[in-house]
């Protein structure tokens, strides 16, 4: 009478087996699909060579004001608040106001010059925010959004009427200079880039 046990054991052997399989399956989905997502971040790395994000320095209010008053903004916002830049061939290209608030670095406006096309000079913008709240050892990057979500497409992760990224990975060389040089205290040299 040892039949109806030994179908028993096949059965869950067999479950177990089917479970490995879907598992198996699963994991494999998730390797291409975070494959598929590496790939793509490639693509618009390489679309934003040499465009450079910093923290925007004195020198350079100017030139946001510049874009401020081609989006139709007043200039003087551009000596009021702080901005992260994006510039090309020491021209900038674009800016995103920031502040910072206990360990988060929160991004606002968003300017850009109209001719170099917005969306690559926005996501250059939000994944530079990204690596300079990393620098500075900053928990997180929240973002307003509007219209076109450039900061979801930057990585960025939708909280109620703004977007988030996580950057607790630690904290990058030269990381104190930024955030002396962010609060104005360097403001007549550009910060330690590495």
């Amino acid at each position: 009478m040892s039949y109806p046990f030994d179908l028993e054991i096949a059965r869950e052997r067999r479950e177990d087996l089917l479970r490995e399989a879907r598992e198996r399956g699963t994991a494999r989905a998730l390797r291409k699909a975070r494959r598929n997502v590496r790939e793509a971040r490639r693509g618009v790395t390489r679309e934003l060579e040499g465009v450079e994000v910093n923290w925007g320095l004195a020198e350079e209010e100017p030139a946001v004001a510049d874009l401020l008053e081609l989006n139709g903004i007043p200039r003087w916002v551009a000596f009021e608040e702080r901005f992260i830049v994006a510039q090309k061939n020491g021209k900038v290209l674009g800016a995103v106001r920031y502040r910072m608030e206990s360990k988060r670095l929160l991004l606002g406006l968003l300017v850009v010059d109209p001719w170099v096309g917005e969306e690559r000079i926005a996501l250059a913008l939000y994944r530079g925010a990204g690596d300079l709240a990393r620098e500075i050892g900053a928990g997180e990057v929240m973002a307003s959004v509007s219209q076109v979500d450039y900061p979801g497409r930057a990585g960025y992760r939708r909280r109620g009427r703004g977007s988030r990224l996580d950057v607790t990975h630690g904290s990058g060389a030269g990381g104190r200079q930024r955030l002396l040089g962010m609060f104005g205290a360097l403001h007549s040299a550009p910060p330690d880039v590495p």
